[in-house]
């Protein structure tokens, strides 16, 4: 059933990074559920760091973030991940769980003081493997899936979380091109069906260019460009943000964006664009 996509993160004037390091500096946006938004850009620009900082993990030195016209920082950690859950690049789990086990601790911010899961929650979780079709893989570790089963898992365990957003840092990067699709269709359905804001890096232009209501393209700590795909991905600011010659073609189907890089268009000594 499809709900209303009233929720809202905002960040106003974001600032800040690891120590004295400036990673992000004015970062402005608003990201809402229901839609499904994908920050890109090139390695060490800032991605990973706002992506954090929206999910409360890491606090700006400057600016805010709020959830609902409410500060992240005043949420309890146990509320805000009710609210909010974050998938990171590389996930660190005990290998010899069961994927059932995995995918219940989605439920670890709703459980009470006992610890102890109910019935509903063993349902939510049955219906989160259900969703994310890695019911049959229920009973065997994590050690004995491939990559992109292990990434199913993971996102199971953060759909039975129940939020109304969830952000995944590049969760696509270490997958085959079917696997890649089927995590993005599985975002896509997360969207469409139950109203959750899915926020995610990705490297893969493409991808984006597929899957995104709204793309931002990061660049310096900044954001560079905001908006469709169809209105960021041009080859002028592509070639001035990623230091490469490329193409940008309209697809057969209608709005469909592919970006190509030009071979031999990079000069090496100087890393710019020819």
């Amino acid at each position: 059933m499809e709900r209303a996509s009233h929720h809202l993160i905002e960040a106003t004037g974001v600032a800040g990074g690891y120590g004295k390091e400036r990673v992000l500096s004015g970062v402005d946006l608003a990201m809402e559920a229901g839609s499904f938004f994908i920050i890109a850009g090139p390695n060490g620009t800032g991605k990973t760091t706002l992506l954090k900082t929206l999910a409360g993990l890491n606090t700006p030195s400057k600016g805010s973030i709020h959830l609902d016209g409410k500060p992240v920082h005043r949420f309890s950690r146990k509320a805000l991940a009710r609210r909010i859950a974050y998938l990171p690049q590389s996930v660190e789990s005990a290998f010899d769980l069961s994927v059932r086990d995995v995918v219940l601790m989605g439920r670890a911010p709703h459980l009470g003081l006992l610890g102890i899961h109910s019935d509903e929650d063993i349902q939510i979780a049955e219906e989160a493997m259900a969703f994310t079709g890695v019911s049959h893989l229920a009973h065997r570790t994590l050690d004995a899936l491939s990559g992109g089963e292990r990434q199913r898992v993971f996102i199971s365990r953060a759909v039975c979380q129940q939020t109304d957003f969830i952000l995944l840092d590049e969760p696509t990067s270490a997958l085959d091109l079917a696997h890649q699709i089927r995590v993005m269709d599985l975002m896509e359905t997360l969207k469409k069906e139950r109203g959750t804001g899915i926020i995610m890096v990705s490297h893969d232009l493409n991808l984006a260019a597929m899957y995104a209501d709204t793309l931002c393209l990061i660049h310096k700590g900044k954001v560079a460009a905001l908006g469709t795909p169809q209105e960021v991905l041009c080859e002028s600011r592509l070639k001035t943000i990623y230091g490469c010659a490329v193409c940008v073609e309209k697809g057969s189907q209608k709005g469909l964006i592919h970006v190509t890089p030009l071979p031999g268009r990079l000069d090496i000594s100087t890393g710019a664009a020819r």
